[in-house]
């Protein structure tokens, strides 16, 4: 069985909040009778707490008092079992290279190699890029609407400005970049898979946003601001019928706005994605027993 380091538990915290199971024909009539939040407003919350790097509150507002109880108790069990030598190298070898006192050395001694042997190449590998942007546009083959065309051709300008005028092969500043994160993770005191595990899923939540700011910044050395793109985002009801909803995300990318949207369903009381409750975020195994969630500390390959 496949099992995920845990630290910061935000892959798992959020895969199990974004889901839950599509409720049967009877239950969703019975889900639909009831007052219905905005699920546009539900989606801006959430943008909110990304925004804000509120790991915690993210989650609580995608996931239903329930299943967000089920995973606290899911989460309880597994950190009290114990841990294994595998569990803890593995967790060493991950998310622990970048607490380690010479993290970023380390890190750039593999990474500069790389540097010089793609700076040869990168103007050759942008045009291609832009190149290719530019025929899947016009191609009349490509799966592209006619709104995505027209919003790429607005983005256009803006993306080869920013794709010429940044050096992503800088080493000067991914160092920059690497130091802001390895600050970070030694900050959030999770040097060791141990120290993981002695804290409550929350503890770990909140430690995992300063996690993400500290991305977000590094990010920024880029270019690219994040919070910024979240701040632009402008959500709309397009309509509801029932427990389907669908909403239109707009967001400024490039000086373009980028729009999406998004087909919701409303199980106990909230919206979540359609097709990523049911095929992806969800880990739901019935069995005779009802449904249960599995929580993975460390990394163990699947038999």
């Amino acid at each position: 069985m496949k099992r995920h380091l845990l630290p910061l538990a935000l892959a798992l915290a959020v895969g199990i909040g974004i889901g839950g199971t599509i409720p049967s024909a009877q239950a969703a009539s019975i889900a639909a009778t009831q007052a219905a939040p905005d699920p546009a407003v539900q989606l801006r919350n959430a943008i909110d707490h990304l925004r804000h790097n509120d790991l915690v509150s993210l989650v609580q507002t995608m996931l239903p008092p329930a299943k967000y109880q089920m995973l606290q108790g899911a989460y309880e069990i597994k950190r009290n079992e114990p841990l294994s030598d595998h569990d803890r190298e593995e967790f060493a070898e991950g998310f622990g290279r970048f607490t380690a006192p010479d993290a970023v050395d380390q890190l750039m001694a593999e990474i500069e190699p790389k540097l010089d042997k793609a700076r040869p190449q990168a103007e050759g590998a942008i045009l291609m890029a832009l190149g290719a942007m530019q025929m899947a546009v016009a191609s009349p083959e490509s799966d592209l609407t006619d709104e995505q065309r027209a919003a790429i051709r607005l983005a256009m300008p803006g993306f080869e400005r920013w794709v010429k005028g940044t050096d992503f092969l800088s080493s000067s500043r991914m160092r920059q970049a690497l130091t802001l994160v390895t600050d970070a993770a030694r900050q959030t005191g999770l040097g060791t898979l141990d120290d993981v595990q002695q804290l409550p899923l929350e503890q770990v939540l909140i430690r995992g946003g300063n996690v993400l700011a500290a991305v977000k910044q590094a990010v920024r050395l880029y270019g690219l601001d994040l919070d910024a793109i979240a701040d632009s985002a402008y959500l709309e009801v397009v309509s509801i019928d029932g427990d389907q909803a669908t909403v239109r995300g707009t967001v400024t990318v490039f000086d373009a706005p980028l729009t999406k949207e998004f087909d919701l369903v409303l199980v106990e009381g909230r919206w979540y994605g359609r097709e990523m409750a049911r095929d992806v975020f969800y880990r739901h195994d019935e069995d005779e027993h009802g449904s249960h969630v599995e929580i993975h500390f460390g990394d163990e390959a699947d038999s």
